[in-house]
């Protein structure tokens, strides 16, 4: 098996054979019918050449690919039952991860729904507070509006000035269980992960077509591998809407 193949005359004469040519290839001119053949002749000795070149290649390397197909197969088997175990792995943990995260989700939910009603019962405190001193208001006030009709204005002015006080001690008193009950919110629930070295979770989002028709265009791939299939079948004489066929000038050259 060669080791080193800049040891191997014939893959190094191949190399300069190949240099040489290019720079041939390089300095021709096809200007008459004469140089077209001459040159038609030249391109069949430099698929001669490159034919020389890769056989030679494939021999060199043969070795190597022989001996790597049954390292290869040798530790194929194992290096599977590897990946099966780390798939195995990571599926309980990224279940436990799952679980742990469903956990605390219902338990954030739990305390959202207490801290609710919570919020709700002071909130409703808070209305009945204010529906208290307002009754109580409209009561003091009625006797101010009998007692000025009774001609007695300082009676009168002493009941609407206790009304407005009852309104503002009540509101001050309504305000403080609002605020009370603004300040109600849950904590903050998060799952446990045990902090591991160089091990990470993280969500990928990936898409899944379930209804191709309604697919935004620019997310769509024209199929130019098939568009050409046509083209090549049908000489670009079947039309499809927004696409162009025409033909392109390619040559071929054996070897000689």
């Amino acid at each position: 098996m060669l080791e080193d193949i800049s040891k191997d005359e014939k893959a190094i004469a191949l190399v300069q054979v190949a240099s040489e040519t290019r720079q041939q290839a390089l300095a021709l001119l096809v200007r008459s019918p004469h140089e077209y053949e001459q040159v038609s002749g030249f391109l069949s000795q430099v698929k001669a050449k490159a034919n020389e070149i890769e056989g030679h290649r494939k021999y060199l390397k043969e070795p190597f690919i022989e001996g790597g197909r049954r390292v290869d197969e040798f530790f194929k088997p194992p290096l599977q039952f590897l990946k099966d175990a780390e798939k195995a792995a990571k599926d309980k943990l990224l279940g436990y991860e799952s679980e742990q995260r469903r956990i605390a989700a219902e338990e954030q939910r739990r305390l959202e729904e207490k801290a609710r009603k919570e919020r709700e019962a002071l909130e409703a405190k808070a209305r009945v507070e204010r529906e208290r001193a307002d009754a109580e208001a409209r009561e003091i006030q009625h006797k101010a509006d009998e007692a000025r009709a009774a001609g007695d204005l300082a009676e009168s002015v002493r009941l609407r000035n206790q009304a407005d006080k009852i309104v503002e001690k009540s509101e001050a008193k309504a305000e403080a269980i609002q605020n009370k009950a603004s300040a109600v919110v849950a904590p903050k629930v998060e799952a446990y992960i045990p902090p591991v070295v160089g091990q990470s979770s993280r969500t990928v989002w990936k898409s899944r077509v379930v209804d191709a028709k309604l697919v935004p265009d620019e997310y769509k791939v024209v199929d130019i591998a098939m568009l050409d299939k046509l083209a090549q079948a049908t000489k670009g004489k079947v039309p499809v809407p927004g696409v162009e066929f025409y033909g392109e000038q390619i040559m071929s050259a054996r070897a000689k």
